[in-house]
């Protein structure tokens, strides 16, 4: 897999308003768009696109998954890899993005994304 980037993390904060003003007080960090933050299990942005943290708020605080970014041919062979051993994940179709959820041997979830273009 050509790893392009690591687009984003997401973590489950238990205030995430507190969480959110933390991160703009302490890292200068801006949320990214203006949608609502009141589904917990919807992801806040903060920061550029890709280059994000995302905030969560509906689990116990703590990292939720590290996203790297791929090309199509990248993500194909990573979906092979994980069909070939036998590796359980997961296909969601994002917005502007496709992505494979999938923990590593320690149990941390990892997405690997299509690199959105643009």
């Amino acid at each position: 897999m050509r790893l392009i980037r690591i687009d984003h993390v997401s973590l489950d904060a238990a205030d995430r308003e507190g969480t959110l003003r933390w991160y703009g007080a302490i890292l200068g960090l801006a949320r990214a768009g203006t949608g609502p933050t009141d589904d917990p299990g919807e992801p806040v942005f903060l920061g550029a696109d890709g280059a994000q943290i995302a905030l969560f708020a509906d689990r116990a605080p703590g990292l939720r998954h590290i996203a790297l970014a791929t090309d199509a041919a990248g993500f194909a062979e990573v979906r092979e890899n994980l069909d070939r051993a036998g590796h359980a994940y997961r296909l969601e179709h994002h917005a502007d993005h496709d992505s494979l959820y999938f923990d590593d041997p320690d149990g941390a979830t990892i997405e690997v994304m299509i690199a959105p273009s643009g």
